[in-house]
């Protein structure tokens, strides 16, 4: 038995070096990943409790290091639409309306009742984005993370947690 652990920790070393590289880049295995996160998607404590019950966190740890794309796929779906239509998107999001504000809720899995008031406070909020003199300088790639991180801070706030089945 000794001999498969180290023999196993061994096979892993290398993995979990080159996850710790890239720390906080990732999924969270406990509340993203795993059997938890496939019985519990919107709930991370009982997400957490199950994988750890299930099988010590060691699926959703694999997982997230093998996989991490696949943990939470729906977080994975927002991000790639951001990038993919960002220039549509943010046009959409000027307006207050439009096709790809409406694909945006629907990734996120949003309420329609309150993808009126998402639209708006996203607006309202990317405004500050938009102004910022470094802006036009940016990558697509970091507008478009710009905007998950005001998609986020919107869909967390008080007025509209839990409208949203996909927490950012």
């Amino acid at each position: 038995m000794k001999k498969l652990l180290i023999l196993a920790l061994l096979i892993l070393a290398p993995t979990v070096s080159s996850a710790a590289e890239t720390q906080g880049s990732g999924a969270n295995p406990y509340t993203e990943c795993g059997i938890g996160a496939a019985l519990f998607p919107t709930i991370g404590w009982a997400a957490a409790l199950s994988n750890i019950v299930w099988d010590w966190g060691s699926t959703a740890l694999s997982s997230a290091l093998t996989t991490p794309e696949n943990c939470n796929a729906k977080k994975v779906n927002t991000a790639k639409l951001i990038l993919e239509t960002l220039p549509e998107l943010e046009k959409d999001i000027a307006m207050g309306n439009g096709k790809y504000l409406t694909a945006l809720n629907k990734t996120m899995g949003c309420d329609a009742t309150a993808q009126g008031s998402i639209n708006a406070n996203l607006r309202a909020s990317y405004v500050s984005v938009v102004s910022d003199k470094a802006y036009s300088t940016k990558s697509n790639i970091d507008r478009a993370n710009d905007l998950y991180h005001s998609v986020k801070e919107v869909i967390s706030a008080p007025a509209l947690k839990n409208t949203c089945t996909v927490a950012l």
